[in-house]
């Protein structure tokens, strides 16, 4: 008598494979977005009643022991494989679900095939190696989304299919031995109770990973959300000053700038266009900036019309150049918006990291000053922190400072007056 008695191992699997599809159901009910938590449980579902046809092999017909048995083991098979599919976007292929069950379905009506133990191990293998190994393969294709279940999921899965390849020639040079009369009669050696043992573990592994990975998937886009502004797409403010603080904390070989940007007269458009209108230069903004970003820059939306972005370069031109494109794009691209005249421009103001100590905070303070200099000097321009001997406009010599916000006010008074 066995240690591990294989008749119970069966009846633990079956009912452990029914409570793990039916419990991953029930995660779909809670969460149907998440499409492919109800192929997956169908699929552990399926594989239960086909697991259970088998066990009762000589003792029900072999039409419903082995025919339909094999028929629906491929069909479990092939929707877990759509499931791992749907998990990563890809559309239902109707070829996939069928193919195996199809083949079988084919196999069991040529007599030489059917008749041939040989036969039957090689096509069975095949095609559960093929479904496991496309599992892992799907799963693989997505690797750059960062969950840290898709691996050990993606290893069992190519495991599992290696050793149904495996099978093969290991049949082929070792033959398996003329089956008596019961399917449990069958199954009373030392190695098949090891090797049911191992199958219900390796079941109640990637179940419990799939299970893993959406639940990681969920988590992550809950979190992307709270860091994302809803309307723009961008970084919210905690997000990018987050972002931001760990860009000066980062070694680089040039210069890291903080860009201020802030869009003119932004209230008049919502007022004069209405707040969609505003809205849609709004989205038009932040897609200019990303557009314009170089490798490695950081932008968010601080709140209202005001957007900011964290870039490294060379040298101080760098960023000004960076600063530059955006606006003279922004310019360009919010002339009209949806048939309307718009006009929209930027303002931009500049602070370097190096220029000065201080966090993020006070490098957005310096900006911000900067910006309101822009501002008083007449919108539509980008200007350069008062400690910043940088030629940000044209006329500006290298050798003298950008005008202070207390100059650009004083300014402004006398104009006025």
């Amino acid at each position: 008598m066995p240690l591990l008695h294989v008749p119970t191992i069966y009846v633990l699997m079956l009912a452990v494979m029914v409570l793990l599809g039916a419990l991953t159901l029930f995660a779909w009910l809670q969460n149907r977005a998440v499409r492919a938590l109800a192929w997956w449980g169908g699929a552990v579902l399926v594989m239960a009643a086909a697991l259970g046809l088998l066990c009762l092999r000589g003792v029900i017909p072999d039409a419903l022991s082995l025919d339909l048995a094999y028929a629906v083991l491929f069909t479990a098979c092939a929707l877990m494989l759509e499931g791992a599919r749907c998990f990563e976007g890809r559309r239902t292929s109707p070829l996939l679900l069928l193919a195996g069950a199809a083949t079988w379905i084919v196999t069991c009506q040529i007599p030489a095939l059917y008749e041939s133990a040989t036969a039957r191990v090689i096509i069975v293998s095949v095609a559960l190696g093929f479904y496991s190994l496309g599992c892992a393969y799907v799963l693989w294709t997505g690797r750059a989304e960062p969950l840290l279940s898709r691996w050990p999921l993606i290893v069992l899965t190519a495991l599992g299919g290696g050793l149904f390849l495996v099978r093969i020639p290991l049949h082929v040079v070792n033959p398996l031995a003329t089956a008596p009369v019961t399917r449990f009669e069958a199954l009373q050696s030392f190695w098949f109770a090891i090797v049911s043992a191992f199958t219900l573990l390796f079941f109640i592994a990637i179940n419990y990973l799939f299970l893993a990975l959406t639940k990681e998937r969920s988590e992550l886009a809950h979190k992307r959300a709270s860091m994302t502004d809803a309307l723009t797409g961008l970084a919210n403010r905690r997000a990018f000053l987050e972002s931001g603080e760990q860009s000066l904390k980062s070694p680089t070989n040039g210069t890291i700038a903080f860009l201020l940007f802030d869009l003119d007269l932004f209230k008049s458009i919502n007022d004069t266009h209405g707040h969609a209108t505003g809205d849609r230069v709004l989205r038009l903004f932040a897609q200019t900036l990303s557009a314009n970003l170089p490798r490695g820059g950081v932008a968010g939306r601080l709140g209202g019309e005001e957007f900011a972005a964290i870039v490294s370069g060379p040298d101080r031109q760098a960023a000004i150049a960076v600063a530059e494109r955006v606006r003279e794009s922004f310019a360009a691209i919010a002339r009209v918006v949806d048939d309307v005249v718009i006009a929209a421009t930027v303002s931009v103001g500049l602070a370097h990291a190096d220029s000065a100590p201080g966090g993020i905070e006070a490098l957005c303070e310096r900006a911000d000053k900067a910006l309101y200099t822009a501002k008083s000097l007449g919108r539509n321009r980008v200007e350069s922190a008062v400690d910043e001997l940088v030629p940000l406009v044209p006329g500006v010599s290298a050798d003298r400072p950008i005008p202070s916000a207390e100059h650009a006010r004083a300014a402004t008074k006398r104009a006025a007056a």
